[in-house]
């Protein structure tokens, strides 16, 4: 199973570049400065932010793998983590280049971007404990956009400290120092920790007592921490501590979430393979029955599909031939499926026409559809001693037939509105015969909907040059040769429809 796709492995190897580059730098850096010119506080404060950056990279590579599995999106953790990373090494590149005069303009442009790391991550920390708790009302998304916009002013009042020096300094030696203005560079950054920790408390009843300590440790120790070294110049451990706190999240709350998660995918894995056994699926059917040859697959874009083909005989010379696709996608489709199979089916046994049996079927369907879901369908009963038949497609793909002698072509009639759409309706249905020899080929328009890297469908063109590539395939083959066409085309594009696909070939009475 491929758990990495091509733009999380793009996205992975440029994030690596530039967090090996980091720490490349910062250990050129401190090369280059000498260990023996640093002050002893200087080289511990170093230390903490390299080993801190080593498992901040470590942690990036551990959540582009999970993003796939963990319960939440982990979109503003990972974002919380490279604001993280980039405080590790604006800090210790801060102490490298203090107390150097042709250095002052880095000295100054580095501390001012690990002073706009504080508001980024106390945001970033708010949009994730938000998402994490699945907080959505109307006063959250206020408070969320006030918390962004209001951004602008930390922002703003970094680019202003440029010119004033409001929060730091950093004199013509080189020398960084702080204002006694400095605490405010950190109010932001409490206000929104403490809103975040406000949504964490609302939540409690519906938190288990290890999630809300992780919020708080979060929350409140590296404030804790800023507060008790703003008087203390010279240890730095806020971003090294932040980095551990991510750590702290991602090993109790994600993974805790993964283990949820897990538990789902055992459910699903239950239900698809529920689903799967009640599709017939064992070939050839009928092995002692001459008349015909039919094959059918189904593979869905999910675990659980919306799509379904089914076969059966009504009596010792009728054969019913299904094709459906259902609105929608996951478990609600997958449910509407088994109940539209069954009444069909159901319908089919009593030995009515198709017309008679989608019309019976659609009323049904129609009530207490609260989901509004509908299910398009190709239904036809064959005789089987005379080849005649009747059809009907409820807002289906137009069937492929090919005679004996001829080619796969597309049989275009109009269609009958799909079915649980409106109550009453009638479904118009067509008579055909069949001579031995002949072909038809049956599918949901996951076929010729499935789309390249470059979003163009495989479309039906493609399709019939599938087919005709061995015109005198047996059913097996033809499903087997439009399936490695689809796959060729498709390369590593994701599947988003369920492809479903039937070929039956009639071959007479004798």
């Amino acid at each position: 199973m491929q758990y990495i796709s091509k733009a999380q492995m793009k996205r992975l190897m440029w994030v690596s570049f530039f967090c090996i580059l980091m720490m490349f730098l910062t250990a050129q850096f401190t090369f280059l400065r000498g260990v023996a010119n640093l002050k002893p506080m200087y080289v511990l404060n170093i230390g903490m932010d390299m080993v801190s950056m080593m498992m901040g990279y470590m942690l990036f590579v551990c959540f582009v793998i999970d993003v796939q599995k963990n319960g939440s999106d982990l979109r503003f953790l990972m974002l919380l983590l490279i604001t993280a990373y980039v405080g590790c090494f604006t800090d210790a590149c801060a102490w490298l280049v203090d107390g150097i005069p042709q250095l002052r303009w880095a000295n100054i442009l580095d501390n001012t971007v690990y002073y706009l790391c504080a508001p980024l991550e106390a945001c970033y920390f708010w949009l994730y404990t938000m998402t994490y708790l699945k907080l959505d009302d109307k006063y959250i998304r206020l408070v969320g956009r006030i918390i962004v916009l209001g951004l602008i002013g930390p922002i703003s009042m970094r680019i202003i400290n440029l010119f004033t020096g409001i929060y730091f300094t950093v004199d013509a030696s080189g020398v960084y120092q702080r204002s006694p203005m400095y605490l405010l560079s950190l109010i932001y950054a409490y206000v929104v920790m403490i809103l975040a920790l406000i949504g964490v408390i609302y939540q409690r009843k519906k938190l288990q007592r290890f999630q809300i300590v992780t919020f708080f440790a979060y929350a409140a120790v590296p404030l804790i921490i800023g507060g008790l070294t703003a008087t203390m110049y010279g240890l730095s451990p806020s971003a090294s501590v932040a980095m551990l706190i991510i750590l702290l999240i991602y090993g109790i709350l994600n993974v805790n979430q993964g283990r949820e998660k897990a538990a789902a995918d055992r459910d699903l894995m239950v239900a698809s393979a529920i689903q799967e056994n009640i599709l017939p699926k064992t070939f050839p059917y009928l092995p002692d029955r001459k008349e015909f040859d039919l094959y059918a697959t189904m593979n869905p874009a999910r675990e659980v599909g919306g799509d379904f083909y089914d076969f059966f005989m009504v009596d010792d010379d009728r054969l019913v031939l299904v094709m459906a696709d259902v609105s929608g996608k996951g478990i609600p489709a997958a449910l509407f499926m088994m109940v539209s199979r069954t009444l069909i089916k159901n319908r089919a046994l009593l030995g009515e026409d198709p017309a008679k049996i989608l019309y019976e079927v659609n009323n049904q369907l129609c009530e207490g559809n609260t989901a509004e879901l509908f299910v398009t369908v190709w239904l036809a009963t064959v005789s089987l001693s005379t080849g005649e038949g009747l059809a009907v497609n409820a807002g289906h793909e137009h069937p492929v037939l090919k005679h004996k002698d001829g080619k796969f072509e597309l049989v275009h009639y109009k269609h009958s509105p799909a079915v649980a759409t409106v109550e009453g309706l009638k479904f118009r249905q067509h008579e055909f015969k069949l001579e031995p020899g002949d072909t038809f080929f049956v599918y949901t328009d996951g076929v010729t909907e499935a789309a390249n890297a470059n979003n163009v469908f495989f479309g039906e063109e493609r399709m019939l040059e599938a087919l005709n590539k061995d015109q005198d395939a047996d059913p097996v083959r033809i499903l087997l040769n439009v399936s490695q066409s689809i796959k060729e085309y498709v390369g590593d594009a994701k599947q988003f429809d369920d492809i479903t696909m039937l070929a039956f070939t009639y071959n007479g009475a004798n």
